[in-house]
């Protein structure tokens, strides 16, 4: 038995997660994105002891407006993807504008817009800006900054936006592919430019992985049915 609570805003999840084997109570509390997740194990005597103090500690936080949420994959996947403020230090050039630093994992936002794959959860204001990305009225980096503060967060996505995210971008072949296609002469990738036209020319490289990333998920030919 699995129980997930979150209280939300934009940056900073608060959550805990609580699991029941056997006669064990696991608890994890702490923030989505940050470290020093805090943990504890009780020996609980009964499995319905175990349950029973589940569900008062569940009680205690749905009073502080914890909302009770599904448990999408294992705690240690909770996680940042990417943050803005990670580019503006070490080697970003000086002589550009902070705002590069969004650039790259906007063109990827913008994409996982188009595919359906962001999940603006029922937010009407968020609801509003991804069209807006979908009409390229604003650019994927626009978004990124006036709407997530610059941090990808694993809850921003869809199930299988955080499979594919999580297999292609988190492992750093996503970057590979953005600087061998827009990168050129240019001395860094934080030189490269927010605009549609660059973006028309990653897309066809990102579809491409997403249709190799599905169809190694299909079963085999022998496995099938």
């Amino acid at each position: 038995m699995k129980v997930r609570l979150e209280k939300k805003n934009r940056v900073t999840t608060s959550f805990i997660q609580m699991e029941v084997e056997g006669h064990s109570l696991t608890v994890h509390n702490g923030k989505i994105g940050k470290s020093g997740v805090a943990k504890s194990n009780k020996h609980c005597g009964t499995n319905e002891k175990a349950i029973k103090e589940l569900n008062e500690i569940k009680q205690e936080y749905l009073s502080k407006k914890y909302i009770e949420v599904k448990v999408k994959r294992p705690l240690e996947s909770d996680k940042v993807y990417d943050k803005a403020k990670w580019h503006f230090r070490g080697d970003f050039p000086e002589e550009l504008d902070i705002f590069q630093g969004y650039v790259h994992t906007g063109f990827y936002l913008a994409w996982i817009i188009e595919k359906d794959f962001f999940n603006p959860e029922n937010d009407e204001l968020l609801i509003s800006e991804v069209e807006k990305v979908k009409n390229r009225k604003i650019t994927g980096a626009k978004f990124f900054e006036e709407n997530l503060d610059g941090v990808l967060l694993e809850e921003d996505l869809t199930q299988k936006g955080n499979d594919f995210t999580f297999e292609y971008y988190e492992k750093g072949e996503f970057i590979d592919d953005y600087c061998e296609s827009l990168g050129g002469d240019l001395p860094t990738l934080y030189h490269i430019e927010d605009n549609w036209n660059n973006y028309d020319k990653l897309k066809p490289i990102l579809e491409r992985r997403f249709k190799k990333w599905e169809k190694s998920k299909q079963p085999k030919w022998w496995k099938r049915k």
